[in-house]
């Protein structure tokens, strides 16, 4: 009986572990979808894709903690009764002011905690080469707290990637 209970638990245990692995690419899909969700072309949505719940639950205290700190240095005047607003004067997933719907998104495990997500923003800008190709975001995931969350983010431009997001957070922090 003890042999067979034992079993049980292996093979319970085995069919159940991945259920409880992290998917690393959890945050940086809820993150893409909000963002593309604000730019759609019919009934888009305007959420702050850093608003204080998506940063407390999507990324790491580190990059939580740049982004608030950069926060108080907003870009524009921010409404009345607020002392903090996005330090960004552009959308940093979209990659300006200016865009299109998001196409053709998809989010990939690069393995060792990188996610890279592509997605094509400037199609409907016209038929430069330019707007056909893809934007390509890199993204730093780590497990925190037993789970995946992003440490940073970074802009790949002709296969390198640019500076990071947390360090351009925290030099509006210093400014």
């Amino acid at each position: 009986m003890k042999l067979f209970a034992a079993a049980v638990v292996l093979a319970t245990g085995l069919t159940m572990a991945p259920a409880f692995a992290a998917d690393m690419t959890t945050p940086v899909k809820e993150f893409i979808n909000v963002a593309a969700g604000n730019w759609r072309e019919n009934n888009p949505t305007s959420e702050d894709v850093f608003d204080e719940k998506r940063l407390s639950r999507l990324f790491s205290a580190d990059f939580a903690a740049a982004y608030r700190e950069a926060s108080k240095f907003p870009a524009y005047d921010p409404p009345e009764g607020q002392t903090t607003g996005s330090p960004f004067d552009y959308d940093p997933i979209a990659g300006g002011q200016d865009g299109c719907p998001f196409e053709n998104i998809r989010v990939e495990d690069d393995g060792d905690g990188q996610i890279v997500a592509l997605f094509n923003n400037r199609k409907c800008l016209g038929d430069d080469p330019a707007n056909l190709e893809d934007r390509v975001l890199l993204f730093h995931v780590v497990k925190e707290r037993g789970r995946a969350v992003i440490d940073d983010m970074y802009v790949v431009v002709d296969g390198n990637s640019g500076e990071s997001f947390k360090d351009e957070l925290r030099k509006i922090a210093t400014q």
